[in-house]
């Protein structure tokens, strides 16, 4: 598996590592920063995938939620 492959899932796990600690010590004030960050390593996730099969088709890596509309 490629190294950069192997530390975007590593970066995955830290994340929901952050989200975890975060809702167990009720700090709401870090849910935006941890949704940016997910946003960022979806996006990675996502050119790391065409790098590696530049022929795929392409693909919404995410989806935007307007902050209005999140429930």
């Amino acid at each position: 598996m490629d190294r950069l492959a192997i530390l975007s899932r590593d970066l995955s796990s830290i994340l929901d590592q952050l989200h975890a600690e975060a809702a167990q010590r009720e700090l709401s004030q870090f849910q935006a920063p941890l949704a940016w960050l997910d946003e960022a390593n979806g996006w990675l996730r996502y050119e790391l995938s065409r790098a590696a099969c530049p022929d795929m088709r392409e693909a919404v890596p995410f989806t935007y939620v307007p902050a209005h509309l999140r429930k």
